[in-house]
C-alpha cells in the first residue's frame, strides 16, 4: 500500500506537530490494513508535520511514512511483553505529580491532554496520581461520538492517542520530552456506551544512571474491567526551546 495521508490540525501535541500516540496510530494502521493483527512497534524519527501531505508505505510486516526525503515514521511487528500493575477497583484522583513552579507543563492545546481543548474536540485525558496506589496515574476517559464509527466502536487511532500522554504524566512530568517510540496492542474493541479508564505508570529504576529517556506503561480498560489495550512508551526529553510555542 502506498498512499499520501495528512494529519489535521485537531491531532497536535506540540503546537506545530502532530500527538505522537496519534502519528503511531497512524503507522500501526498501515499494517493493520494489510492484515496483520498482533502489536506493532512505531518509531518517531522526526517530528510529525500537520496539514502537510505526507506519503505512507505499509505492507504486512512495516510501515513508513515519509516526508519528500525526510523519514518521519516507522513501525515493524513486534512482541509486547509487558506486566501490568494491579488496577484499583474504584481509583482516588489526587491531582497531577507535584513540580516547580518553573518546570515544563504539558502542552494546554494537546489533542489527548491538553487542558484547554473540550470533549468531542479532544480526549480531554489529563492523569492524575492515584491514592493508595504506589507509581501509579491514571484518568477517566468520557468516550465521545466524534471519535467512534457508525457501530459505535472508537477508532484504534484513538486507542493508539490514549495510550501516549499518561505514559508521560507518569515517567516525564516535569520535563519537556517526546515520544520517541510506541508499541502497543489492541485486544478488543472499545465501544460508546460505557466511559474507559486509562493508566500510566513509570518502568524506569530509579536507582538507575539519569539520562535522557523515560520508559513507561499504558493501559486501557473498559467499563467492564477488561483490557483493551496496552503499551510500552519510550520518551526522549529535549530542548523546550525545540517544541515550539
Amino acid at each position: 500500500m502506498h498512499q499520501s495521508v495528512i494529519i489535521d490540525r485537531q491531532f497536535n501535541g506540540p503546537p506545530q506537530s502532530a500527538n505522537g500516540g496519534y502519528a503511531s496510530g497512524m503507522l500501526a494502521a498501515g499494517l493493520h490494513g494489510a492484515g496483520y493483527k498482533g502489536a506493532v512497534e512505531a518509531s518517531l524519527h522526526a517530528p510529525p508535520p500537520l496539514a502537510h501531505g505526507m506519503q505512507l508505505e505499509a505492507s504486512a510486516e512495516n510501515a513508513l511514512l515519509s516526508d519528500g526525503d525526510t523519514k518521519i515514521g516507522s513501525a515493524k511487528v513486534a512482541e509486547l511483553k509487558l506486566d501490568l500493575p494491579a488496577f484499583p477497583q474504584a481509583p482516588t484522583f489526587i491531582g497531577a505529580p507535584k513540580i516547580g513552579k518553573d518546570a515544563f507543563r504539558p502542552f494546554d492545546q494537546c489533542f489527548v491532554c491538553g487542558g484547554k481543548r473540550h470533549a468531542g474536540d479532544g480526549l480531554c485525558l489529563q492523569a492524575e496520581v492515584i491514592e493508595g496506589a504506589q507509581g501509579l496515574m491514571g484518568t477517566p476517559w468520557q468516550l465521545h461520538q466524534n471519535f467512534a464509527d457508525e457501530n459505535g466502536e472508537i477508532d484504534p487511532a484513538y486507542i493508539w492517542s490514549a495510550l501516549d500522554c499518561p505514559g508521560y504524566f507518569a515517567c516525564a512530568y516535569g520535563e519537556a520530552a517526546l515520544l520517541g517510540r510506541l508499541t502497543a496492542e489492541i485486544f478488543k474493541p472499545l465501544k460508546l456506551g460505557d466511559d474507559a479508564m486509562v493508566y500510566g505508570w513509570s518502568l524506569d529504576d530509579p536507582a538507575a544512571p539519569k539520562s535522557r529517556k523515560r520508559r513507561c506503561g499504558t493501559a486501557v480498560i473498559d467499563a467492564g474491567g477488561d483490557l483493551v489495550a496496552k503499551a510500552e512508551g519510550l520518551w526522549i526529553t529535549v530542548d523546550p526551546a525545540k517544541l515550539g510555542a
